[in-house]
C-alpha cells in the first residue's frame, strides 16, 4: 500500500483557487486544510482530497494563535485520521518533485522527521540572530535590550545566512585591526549568559537546547504523537507563548528532541528579503530542479501565475486538467 502521508497547510488569507491548485498537485494524498475564517470568511475549497480543520483557531504573522492553530491541527490529525507520515506546507508551497516519488522515498527511507534545526546554544551566530527572540518576551525592556546587543554584535552590515528554512546574520563587528571590537565581545557576552536556565528563565540546556528552524517540517506519526504530547506540558511550552513567530522554534525544538533519525528538511525555503522570503518565478525553474528538495515556497498566489504551471507541469509532472 505504501506510506500513507497526510498534508497540513495552514490557510489565512491566500485565494481559495490556489489552495485548490495545491491539493489537487497532491492527489490522491488527503490535504487537511486549517483556514483561518476570521481573516478569509469567503472560503471554499473543490479539490476532492481536501478536507477542513474542525474549530480553527484565530492566527496571524509571528503570533502565538498561528501556533496554537497548527498544534490543534495536528491533535485533529492524531485523533481523527489514519497516516504514516504528515507533511505540514504553507499556502504558498507547490510540490517541485512527483509526489509519487516523494511517497517511494519515504516507503525506503528510515528516516522519522524532516526539519531544519539550528542549535542555539551551538552555533553562535543563531544566537546573535534570534536570542532576544527567546530569551526575551516580546517588545519587554529585556528584548529591546538583546536586540540592541544584536546589532552591536553584527555590526551595521552584518553578512547574511540562508539555511534551514530561516535566515541568520552572520560575522561580528571589527575593528580597524580586524578584530572583534569591545562592543561585540560584550555584546555576545551578555547575550550568551542568557543561556543559562536561571538567568534566562527558560526550560533549556546544552543537553537540550532551544533551536531554529523553518515550521515545515515533515514526520511520521509516532513523532507527530509525540509532538503533541509535548505541547501538552506547560513546563515546555509555557515559555514561547512569550516568544514571536514562536512556530520558529517550538516546532524544530521539538522535533530535536523527539527525533531518532532526522533528515533534512523536504522544503526549499526562497531566499529571504528582510524577514520574508522572497518570490520564486521563472528565474528559479533551473535551481528549483536541481534541488534535492520536495517541495517549495513562496509561489506567487495567483493559480494561473506561469511560474506556477511551469512547476507543476515540467517539475511535479501534474497533467494539466488537474490545474483547473
Amino acid at each position: 500500500m505504501g506510506t500513507r502521508i497526510v498534508f497540513l497547510v495552514m490557510s489565512a488569507v491566500h485565494r481559495a483557487d490556489s489552495i485548490d491548485q495545491l491539493a489537487r498537485s497532491l492527489q490522491p494524498h488527503r490535504v487537511l486544510v486549517h483556514h483561518d475564517f476570521g481573516q478569509t470568511p469567503d472560503f471554499a475549497l473543490t479539490a476532492p482530497n481536501v478536507s477542513f480543520v474542525p474549530d480553527p483557531v484565530g492566527t496571524g504573522w509571528g503570533a502565538w494563535g498561528f501556533t496554537a492553530a497548527l498544534f490543534h491541527s495536528l491533535r485533529h490529525a492524531v485523533r481523527d485520521l489514519e497516516f504514516d507520515y504528515l507533511q505540514l506546507l504553507s499556502p504558498s508551497c507547490l510540490p517541485i518533485k512527483p509526489v509519487d516519488r516523494f511517497r517511494a522515498f519515504l516507503d525506503d527511507t528510515e528516516q522519522d522527521a524532516h526539519f531544519g534545526c539550528i542549535d542555539l546554544f551551538a552555533n553562535r551566530d543563531a544566537l546573535m540572530s534570534a536570542g532576544f527572540r527567546v530569551f526575551g518576551e516580546t517588545d519587554s525592556l529585556l528584548y529591546r535590550a538583546l536586540f540592541r546587543l544584536s546589532r552591536e554584535y553584527f555590526g551595521p552590515s552584518p553578512g547574511k545566512l540562508d539555511t534551514d528554512g530561516v535566515q541568520l546574520h552572520v560575522g561580528h563587528a571589527v575593528n580597524a585591526r580586524g578584530a572583534m571590537t569591545l562592543r561585540a565581545r560584550a555584546a555576545l557576552a551578555i547575550t550568551g549568559a542568557f543561556r543559562h536556565g536561571a538567568i534566562g528563565r527558560h526550560p533549556f540546556t546544552p543537553a537540550q537546547p532551544v533551536c531554529f528552524g523553518a515550521t515545515w517540517f515533515g514526520a511520521r506519526r509516532p513523532v507527530v504523537e509525540g509532538m503533541t504530547r509535548m505541547f501538552e506540558d506547560r513546563s515546555f511550552t509555557a515559555h514561547f507563548e512569550r516568544v514571536f513567530a514562536a512556530d520558529e522554534f517550538i516546532v524544530s525544538t521539538m522535533l530535536n528532541r523527539l527525533s531518532r533519525h532526522p533528515g533534512p528538511i523536504n522544503t526549499l525555503v526562497n531566499t529571504f528579503e528582510h524577514a520574508r522570503p522572497q518570490w520564486l518565478g521563472d528565474g528559479d525553474l533551473e535551481r528549483l530542479r536541481a534541488s534535492p528538495a520536495w517541495f517549495a515556497r513562496k509561489f506567487v498566489d495567483d493559480p494561473q501565475a506561469p511560474s506556477r504551471l511551469r512547476v507543476l507541469t515540467e517539475l511535479a509532472k501534474v497533467e494539466a486538467p488537474a490545474l483547473v
